[in-house]
């Protein structure tokens, strides 16, 4: 019996590498989707501010404003987003350049 066990999965083995060479793995085909660049809204005054140790995208506005800032921190995290293409506000880099949002009080 564990012969005939041992042939079998020394077959299948075969037969897996075997299908696996001429045909490779399935690939299941995606459809292409198109991608727009994103825009950066013209409307949202900014000042670049380069990033100090300690700084987050909070403290940065709060130290433009000279105090607490007058919109919600979703609106500053998604016009800091919007402005900065790529970024996200929880995973800014010392000493890199940004685009900080500004508002009026």
């Amino acid at each position: 019996m564990k012969k005939v066990i041992s042939a079998f999965i020394l077959c299948l083995s075969i037969y897996i590498i075997y299908r696996d060479i001429t045909t490779g793995t399935f690939i299941h085909p995606t459809k292409a989707t198109t991608v727009s660049p994103e825009v950066t809204d013209a409307h949202i005054p900014y000042q670049m501010v380069t990033v100090h140790p300690g700084d987050t995208l909070l403290s940065i506005i709060e130290a433009q404003q000279k105090g607490p800032i007058p919109v919600s921190i979703d609106k500053a995290i998604a016009d800091f987003e919007k402005l900065n293409p790529g970024e996200k506000a929880q995973t800014l880099r010392i000493g890199k350049t940004y685009k900080i949002p500004l508002y009026k009080r």
